[in-house]
């Protein structure tokens, strides 16, 4: 009878560790097994509606505007996560995602990435066969905003050097936290650098290797 409840006991801890960890998984919701093609810029064109997105956390409510329609598939080289403040609640994650040659592995050698509080940062040795503006107009830092639970868990799972697309809106925020208005808008240009170059991305799907998410 003993060996019984222990057997019992077993398989109940088994499946409740299952459960567990299915809980902290995306649910698939498609394959593709078309080639991620990191070689292109990133598509940028006008949002399929102005309609704002309204997303209330903590008792506190966000507007999003979406300003610009976008579709970014590159390597990701450095990702950074953060909870501490109202921006964390509302974009939990950051990428810093390159394509273009920063994405082929005989060039990955010649740079280093890294993100601290948002910003992203790179290294670069003298030897590099591109200059700086190249580095800049084919690498981004991206503030994700998930679109639902799904997509939120799917980009909590992208790993280093994986090669990923991302499809959504980017957007403006605008909101009041703590009886203060707060704004955090989105950059549109691949070009630009310093303080608002990051783009600010509502992600709607998500594509990790052969994996969607939706």
């Amino acid at each position: 009878m003993l060996n019984r409840k222990i057997y019992l006991a077993l398989i109940l801890i088994g499946l409740l560790l299952c459960f567990l960890f299915a809980c902290d998984r995306p649910q698939l919701t498609g394959m593709d097994f078309d080639q991620i093609d990191v070689s292109r810029d990133p598509i940028q064109g006008p949002p399929p509606s102005k309609d704002p997105i309204i997303i209330e956390i903590t008792n506190n409510q966000f507007t999003l505007t979406p300003v610009a329609e976008y579709r970014l598939s590159g390597m990701v080289v450095s990702r950074e996560t953060y909870s501490d403040d109202w921006n964390a609640k509302v974009s939990p994650i950051d990428l810093a995602i390159v394509w273009g040659k920063l994405a082929a592995p005989e060039y990955d050698q010649y740079m280093n990435y890294d993100q601290s509080n948002r910003w992203y940062f790179y290294k670069w040795k003298a030897e590099k066969p591109f200059d700086d503006s190249y580095v800049i107009s084919h690498s981004s830092n991206n503030h994700i905003i998930p679109g639902n639970k799904n997509i939120a868990m799917a980009v909590k799972a992208i790993k280093r050097k994986e090669k990923v697309t991302l499809e959504g809106v980017l957007v403006n925020l605008g909101g009041t936290v703590k009886g203060e208005q707060v704004t955090w808008n989105t950059s549109l240009s691949r070009k630009d650098t310093g303080n608002g170059s990051c783009e600010l991305f509502y992600v709607t799907k998500v594509r990790i290797d052969t994996h969607v998410y939706e």
